[in-house]
């Protein structure tokens, strides 16, 4: 056979002598290319497995005839995936990586994933405290250890005492063709034990992803412990990204600073002061599809240059916001607000800032924007009503008209983390906190469980976690932490796919939507429909 190819394949032991493997079809392959599983003995020959070539889904259950260990490989058109080693004796397992960290006990808040050997493959970034200041921690595809940076910046930020003063981000910032990291940092000794204000001496930091090294630094355009970080392509795809800061997410009346780097110079592409407040998310999206991305602020939307779009209607400070294909009849992206104070409720806007419906809250509070039902196009977001108004019970799944889907339960909203974990269009279900499990939300409001939806109990799945398609079939895998083993964790659906699709990963969407993660408020976008 020719070169392999790296089509992802994992191989989990599965009890009993048993193998389930899960492998990628990629851009380019025929939707029904046949497939070929292989197993040998280390060393010893190939010898086809798979009674007929496989072309229904991209996955394979193995009875090994012997327990102990075996290399895999899938062939198709003579050619060969990359192979992998599993011991067909081990405990039954859902995680295709169990990883040490580098930093044992280390509180870690947030995870990135990104392409940091530039290869095609998902690494992953962790930021975590250590010994007092923050830490970025990075991994290889597999677990292994890339490299790790004290940022030198204290791990104790703001009101909160948290880590929201270190957004970090993994992206081609400069249009090399390599991926770099961005975040936060601080030259010299930080003169202090928390974040309260940033000085002279603060940072912000480009590294390249594979080695760590300094690629740019500049001047870090912040001062509050409340600072967000995104990056996108203010002049097109084909130029290079800008890094985009925001300082004040509370301030309003002139206090909200936006400063958007040119990610090749390191220098400023434009700074502008913002009179209305803004939120705990800051968005890059190209609403209005012409192939250049705008930023999003709380209620105002910037071109790539720098003037204001548009402004939506009055309202204060967003909790939540996310540009997406909410309406599919509507031309471009809408962009759903979660609004806290000021007019607080839920909007919904369009591509040029018009509101498409509202309902109002007392306070807006988190939520998600996916699809939780096939019949019904589009997406039905999610945001509740945090429990201060006299009317409990108010946590409702909106359909794109403003019309009410279903209502989530108290207890529901606190739990639910969701993931496109199974093979149906449907978003599922993490249960986070008790009997740890995935579950799928019926229509009637009752939860269903999955079949080996037990997850490892010592994962943190709040927003701990990458939910994104990093390795197997197409459907979304969890990247986590395991803080009682002090491992890091990719979980794969081990169940058989009666169905196969692309990797939502080939969209550029997905993969920029994913990239973003390291600052702000976790807020979950289903993918595209996988065909």
């Amino acid at each position: 056979m020719t070169q392999p190819v790296d089509r992802y394949l994992v191989a989990l032991p599965r009890g009993e002598g048993k193998v389930f493997l899960s492998w990628r079809l990629l851009e380019g392959d025929a939707p029904k290319l046949g497939f070929n599983v292989e197993r040998r003995v280390s060393g010893g020959r190939w010898k086809v497995v798979s009674a007929a070539p496989i072309t229904d889904s991209t996955n394979f259950l193995d009875e090994t005839p012997d327990r102990g260990e075996y290399e895999y490989r899938v062939g198709a058109l003579d050619r060969a995936s990359l192979p992998v080693s599993v011991d067909s004796g081990a405990e039954e397992t859902i995680m295709a990586v169990d990883a040490p960290l580098m930093s044992p006990g280390a509180d870690t808040q947030l995870l990135v994933a990104g392409d940091l050997l530039n290869d095609g493959r998902m690494g992953y970034v962790l930021c975590s405290k250590r010994d007092g200041t923050v830490w970025l921690f990075a991994y290889k595809h597999d677990g292994k250890p890339l490299w790790e940076i004290d940022t030198r910046l204290p791990d104790q930020g703001g009101w909160d005492g948290s880590m929201l003063h270190v957004p970090f981000l993994c992206w081609d910032v400069n249009q090399d063709g390599r991926t770099e990291v961005a975040f936060h940092s601080f030259k010299g000794k930080f003169p202090g034990e928390r974040y309260e204000r940033g000085n002279q001496d603060d940072r912000l930091t480009v590294v390249d992803s594979e080695t760590g090294e300094l690629v740019w630094e500049s001047p870090w355009f912040a001062t509050k412990p409340r600072v967000m970080m995104t990056v996108g392509h203010l002049h097109g795809q084909d130029q290079p990204a800008s890094l985009v800061i925001l300082d004040g997410t509370y301030a309003g009346d002139g206090h909200v600073t936006l400063t958007a780097v040119n990610g090749k110079t390191s220098k400023v592409d434009w700074q502008v002061k913002q009179a209305r407040p803004a939120g705990h998310n800051l968005d890059i999206g190209d609403i209005d599809r012409d192939g250049v991305q705008e930023v999003i602020c709380g209620g105002v939307c910037y071109n790539g240059d720098g003037t204001v779009r548009w402004e939506a209607e009055p309202f204060g400070h967003t909790d939540i916001s996310k540009p997406a294909k909410i309406d599919p009849e509507r031309e471009g992206l809408q962009i759903w607000y979660a609004v806290e104070s000021n007019n607080p409720g839920v909007y919904l806007v369009d591509k040029d800032g018009k509101t498409i419906f509202k309902e109002k809250f007392d306070h807006a509070h988190y939520g998600w924007v996916a699809r939780h039902t096939s019949g019904i196009p589009g997406l039905q977001p999610h945001t509740a009503e945090d429990g201060r108004r006299a009317e409990k019970d108010h946590f409702p799944i909106f359909l794109p008209d403003g019309s009410h889907w279903l209502n989530l339960t108290d207890w529901q909203r606190k739990n639910f983390v969701p993931v496109h974990w199974d093979e149906r269009p449907e978003v599922v279900f993490i249960i986070r906190k008790e009997n740890k499990r995935i579950v799928r939300l019926k229509e009637n409001g009752e939860m269903e469980e999955l079949p080996n939806g037990k997850l490892p109990e010592g994962g943190l799945y709040g927003r701990n976690l990458i939910c994104a398609d990093v390795t197997g079939d197409f459907r979304e895998n969890i990247v986590t932490v395991d803080e009682e083993r002090d491992r890091l964790m990719v979980l794969v659906n081990p169940t058989i796919a009666h169905r196969r699709g692309y990797s939502p990963y080939t969209g550029f969407d997905y993969r920029h939507d994913r990239s973003q993660h390291g600052s702000g408020y976790y807020i979950y976008l289903s993918p595209p429909e996988i065909v």
